[in-house]
């Protein structure tokens, strides 16, 4: 997963050079369907796979004709509504860009049972295989033609060429999967993953209505501003949220019996989580500036803002994306299907009120919203895994006070650097010094026994053996 979300990242910095923030536009624009298509291939329908206690053949046959049944219809709905989006989303040049990504899921749709069959049976090597091979192999092939001049199509290219290698290697690792489906099957995809589905789906809106309103409102080059943040907002989301879902999604899976054991395994990996993103979040938001210049070029300097405001997010929703492997892995599809219209009902309206601010107005009313909504999620959450608010807010309060000092120090640097007008690579390496130094020293002396567990947690994250020891 580092490979893969740095990967991402690292491609995705290297085409907003090479492309600049009209032409990004339009990619970021197709960015928001390839988002669609993932929420509805790769973490609904196959989570069944993962849960069921009892695997049976006919539930691998009617997990599998379904999601190509569905990866078919949005090829289908997506090339007939090409120009239709294109013109509400008032990108003219996305709709010959979204015919060609119409490929995509459709190769997602016949290749996610076999990811969900190498998830259940733990063997997170061979998906890292496929994965990082894959995201290297697209990417550089995406490169390859942003180089050629291909403009915005290169993303096609990346996205694609992705799609088509994962699948391949997928089958090579797990075989083809069976085929034959009966009545059962169905029953159990309509009771466990339709709800899972419609609540990924509902979650999704809140999280991308966002960018539609931008681009919709705020215009192509505005989008711009607002995804490269955005994705930088959503690595530790995907880094720690979404790997501590992956695994222990199908952990939680086999002990949901044990509330104890349930308890004990999210509330480590929330401290795992915060001992991570407090410190990396709050140090890039507080030396946005020198970040954004430094990675993407000064051509970029307007999205600085919006990565100050999305930081708190980012921190946020990589503490309680776990949530979502409780939910799955216990069986309460129904609970997350719930829930998912609170986000929906509060976030949307926050995005409007925004607007009027531009893109850091929309970005500031997302965290605001967030903000609000987090205790309320923690509190379902922890229903379900016995654990109240107050346990959860001690579990992430030692990386908070120690990253506070740290973030401070920081700001200092940053304050110090532009008055004496230092290059921004020189401040950004800086700043980070004195926000890892201040953060790591205070920890060790007024929190040793989170120190302690953060150095252990390193030790067996590197052995794969995190979820044994808790």
């Amino acid at each position: 997963m580092v490979v893969r979300q740095f990967g991402r990242l690292g491609f995705a910095v290297v085409l907003a050079r090479l492309l600049g923030p009209t032409d990004f536009g339009v990619a970021a624009a197709a960015t928001v369907y390839i988002s669609l298509t993932a929420v509805l291939l790769e973490a609904g329908l196959s989570s069944s796979i993962v849960q069921k206690p009892d695997l049976r053949p006919q539930d691998e046959g009617a997990t599998f004709w379904a999601l190509a049944a569905i990866g078919l219809a949005m090829a289908g709905v997506t090339v007939l509504f090409s120009d239709e989006i294109a013109a509400f989303l008032d990108v003219p040049d996305l709709g010959p860009v979204l015919v060609a990504l119409a490929a995509s899921p459709v190769l997602k749709g016949v290749s996610n049972v076999v990811g969900a069959k190498l998830q259940r049976g733990l063997r997170f090597r061979a998906m890292a295989v496929t994965e990082i091979s894959g995201t290297l192999a697209g990417g550089v092939l995406g490169v390859v033609a942003a180089e050629l001049g291909m403009r915005y199509w290169a993303l096609v290219v990346q996205q694609v060429g992705t799609d088509l290698i994962v699948l391949v290697l997928w089958f090579a690792a797990a075989g083809l999967p069976k085929l034959v489906v009966d009545r059962a099957a169905l029953r159990h995809l309509r009771t466990f993953a339709l709800p899972l589905v419609a609540a990924q789906m509902i979650g999704y809106g809140s999280r991308n209505i966002d960018n539609v309103v931008v681009s919709r409102f705020l215009g192509q080059t505005a989008l711009s501003y607002y995804t490269v943040p955005y994705r930088i907002m959503l690595i530790p989301v995907s880094l720690l949220g979404n790997v501590a879902n992956r695994v222990a999604f199908p952990v939680f899976a086999k002990v949901q019996d044990d509330r104890d054991r349930v308890r004990s395994v999210f509330l480590r990996i929330t401290r795992v989580i915060g001992l991570v993103v407090l410190p990396a979040m709050l140090g890039v938001a507080v030396l946005a500036d020198e970040f954004v210049e430094t990675v993407f070029g000064a051509q970029w300097l307007p999205s600085a803002p919006v990565v100050q405001a999305l930081a708190v997010t980012g921190i946020l929703q990589s503490l309680t994306t776990p949530g979502g492997s409780v939910f799955m892995g216990l069986g309460r599809a129904d609970v997350s299907f719930r829930w998912a219209w609170v986000p929906l009902t509060f976030v949307v309206p926050a995005f409007f009120l925004g607007l009027p601010w531009g893109v850091t107005g929309v970005a500031t009313a997302y965290t605001i919203a967030t903000v609000a909504l987090t205790p309320f999620l923690v509190r379902a959450i922890g229903r379900l895994a016995g654990f109240g608010l107050r346990t959860w807010v001690r579990s992430v309060l030692p990386a908070f006070i120690s990253t506070m000092p740290a973030a401070a120090a920081a700001w200092v640097v940053h304050i110090v650097a532009r008055q004496h007008d230092f290059p921004a690579v020189a401040t950004l390496i800086a700043g980070l010094a004195v926000v890892l130094a201040g953060y790591l020293v205070f920890l060790r002396v007024f929190f040793p026994p989170s120190f302690r567990e953060g150095l252990a947690a390193v030790r067996l994250l590197s052995t794969g053996k995190l979820m044994k020891s808790a």
